[in-house]
């Protein structure tokens, strides 16, 4: 099952590779505005305030900054992943200008409040590759699958993704975490 997995991994690494940044930039900004103002899943953990999982996208993932930049001018509480040495822990996000470089070269909120997994209101949730009955398949570490683990099971897991990251099936295993829908785009 690893193989295939790999498998998978290294064909959607490399087809999310090939997007240009034109397009990456453009997928970001419409599944941001769609996020913020159209998904019902978000809109009661919009309204409540929070607080609301996010990502803070790597080179080759759809950047949400307007989601993130709307969420927070709103007085939304928003949590991201930060490295504490063994794993990764919900730290609140005051702002993107105070962000820092991660041991994984993913930008991370510095040290701050620290938020249980079973007190945010919903995920936003990057991957590889997604079914639409809400299947994911990550980077092979299982960092968001122990996160998510500890979700709330009314909290919505929402993956996000290029459209051609939507495939019919994925390779599951017991301890993978399956996401209540897939928001798409063509990119």
């Amino acid at each position: 099952m690893n193989a295939c997995k790999d498998e998978i991994r290294a064909a959607m690494r490399a087809r999310r590779k090939a997007v240009t940044p034109a397009a990456r930039a453009a997928v970001g900004k419409e599944l941001s505005r769609r996020l913020f103002a159209e998904d019902r899943a978000l809109g009661a953990a919009i309204s409540a305030k929070g607080p609301i999982a996010v990502y803070l996208a790597s080179k080759e993932e759809i950047d949400l900054t307007d989601f993130i930049a709307a969420a927070l001018s709103v007085g939304c509480i928003l949590v991201a992943p930060r490295w504490n040495g063994t794993d990764y822990e919900l730290v609140r996000l005051q702002d993107l200008t105070t962000l820092v470089k991660g041991p994984h070269a993913i930008l991370e909120p510095p040290a701050g409040p620290v938020v249980r997994p079973e007190d945010v209101r919903a995920w936003l949730v990057p991957g590889l590759a997604f079914t639409q009955d809400g299947g994911r398949l990550g980077y092979g570490g299982g960092w968001y699958d122990r996160l998510l683990g500890k979700a709330s099971t009314q909290a919505p897991k929402i993956g996000i993704a290029y459209a051609f990251q939507l495939v019919d099936e994925l390779p599951s295993e017991p301890h993978d975490i399956r996401l209540t829908s897939v928001e798409s785009c063509a990119g």
